[in-house]
């Protein structure tokens, strides 16, 4: 099921703060725990080096705390990008999917750019790629649910014109009596009729 992306920019939504980076704290969670798995499974199960971006090939030291911080850092800084999408811009998801996949293009480059072994560009890059791409896809889920539609007075002091409900809905559903029309089929027959007469009644 697919959401209408929306933002200020048709004066009809407001920016929910708490859920927003209620939805970033959890993403930097998960994908810490990523990394934790990543370089698990790299180090010890293949016994293989995760690879700096710098163009000597150095390895990370001491990668099980290096490579989660900084999965947190990138989750906590990709949640203050995407909050400022979202008030600016007119499909927040859209660029900030474009922006955080350019940026990842970027280091996985720098990642196979540089020296070493071809093992290890392919390890470092499948696990900060496991976590860029995990990034990506939960901080764009949260963009759809961090916003609501403007409250009278609006953000800012804008007036709510109605502009949300003419182009999304509204949320309410009307209610349809079950019994307010009969079907023909669970009409009584009654020998006497409307007058006692026979008939349906």
């Amino acid at each position: 099921m697919s959401y209408p992306q929306r933002s200020w920019d048709d004066g009809d939504v407001e920016v929910l703060p708490k859920r927003l980076w209620a939805g970033g704290v959890a993403t930097a969670v998960v994908a810490a725990g990523i990394a934790i798995v990543g370089v698990l499974i790299i180090s010890n199960v293949f016994d293989l080096g995760i690879q700096t971006t710098q163009r000597s090939g150095a390895l990370v030291d001491n990668a099980m705390t290096i490579i989660p911080v900084c999965a947190v850092i990138a989750a906590l800084a990709g949640t203050a990008l995407l909050h400022l999408l979202l008030l600016t811009t007119p499909r927040p998801a859209t660029f900030f999917s474009a922006i955080v996949l350019l940026v990842l293009v970027v280091l996985l480059l720098q990642v196979f750019l540089a020296a070493g072994g071809v093992v290890d560009h392919i390890a470092t890059a499948i696990l900060y790629a496991a976590i860029g791409l995990a990034i990506i896809s939960m901080l764009s889920g949260v963009s759809r649910t961090a916003v609501r539609p403007a409250s009278q007075g609006g953000w800012g002091g804008r007036q709510y014109d109605g502009r949300y409900d003419q182009r999304y809905g509204t949320y309410e559903r009307p209610y349809n009596d079950p019994y307010a029309q009969q079907d023909e089929r669970t009409t009584r027959y009654d020998p006497r009729g409307p007058q006692g007469g026979g008939g349906r009644w």
